[in-house]
């Protein structure tokens, strides 16, 4: 894990990258911060989290670090231990937690801790839409004050600059540095299930409503429909192993 702080005194923020090490979207977003010419207006702390993933070019070594929060210092799998050392550096801070994805319809927030704290968070991003996830459970901002972004696909330099961009809006809508900003009124995505399934080729569209009995993905002549209505969300053809993705409501926006 590599730690690195922005500013003098203690940080009351941090940027973090790289739970998985393939996505190195917030890395770029740092780096970029770093060689510009904005100034804060207090500490900001960096962590890049799975270091060891993120040199080797791996999603993670043992366990996704995403799901071994809140860790086990003794475990032998590294993200598990990982993730004890890393709750610790997060621990009384307020994150903004950088990803990428195989799916389409970024970027977007998401939030696990069900509380109002992190629903204020996401206005601060300046995007429009908010996923809840905390039915699914897990998550490193399930355990800290905090959003996580879906920057953009996979790991292309669109998700690099939308990452940049969605950065520079945060600091900014937290006081961090001067520049102008517009605090957003999100929609909100309630997940409620998963699509399981191996192998399926999504063909709807994430974020617009699919009806009841519609198609939403098809594998070798069998198709999925979808029981009641839903609003898919992180689903694709290739971003998971044993599902396509995530069932959503929509309920409200986010106003406070």
């Amino acid at each position: 894990m590599h730690v690195e702080t922005l500013g003098d005194g203690r940080p009351e923020y941090t940027i973090l990258a790289c739970v998985h090490g393939d996505e190195t979207c917030g890395w770029h977003a740092f780096n970029r911060l770093k060689a510009s010419d904005v100034t804060l207006q207090a500490p900001v702390k960096f962590v890049l989290a799975n270091e060891r993933a993120f040199k080797l070019g791996y999603r993670f070594c043992d366990a996704d670090l995403n799901r071994s929060m809140p860790g086990d210092a003794s475990s032998e799998q590294h993200e598990v231990r990982l993730g004890a050392r890393l709750r610790r550096e997060l621990d009384g801070t307020t994150v903004i937690d950088f990803h990428s994805t195989e799916s389409r319809g970024c970027p977007y927030v998401i939030a696990t801790g069900g509380d109002t704290a992190s629903r204020r968070l996401a206005r601060s991003t300046g995007l429009d839409r908010l996923v809840e996830m905390s039915h699914v459970g897990g998550g490193v901002t399930a355990h800290v004050t905090g959003v996580a972004i879906e920057c953009g696909y996979h790991d292309d330099e669109g998700a690099a600059s939308s990452a940049h961009r969605i950065l520079l809006h945060f600091l900014a809508a937290e006081g961090l540095i001067d520049r102008p900003y517009v605090r957003s009124t999100p929609q909100v995505y309630e997940v409620f299930g998963d699509a399981s399934g191996r192998g399926f080729e999504f063909v709807a569209e994430n974020f617009r409503r699919v009806e009841a009995g519609e198609v939403f993905a098809q594998r070798n002549g069998t198709v999925r429909r979808a029981e009641e209505p839903f609003y898919p969300v992180l689903m694709s053809t290739y971003g998971y192993e044993d599902r396509i993705g995530f069932m959503a409501r929509r309920v409200d926006t986010v106003t406070e």
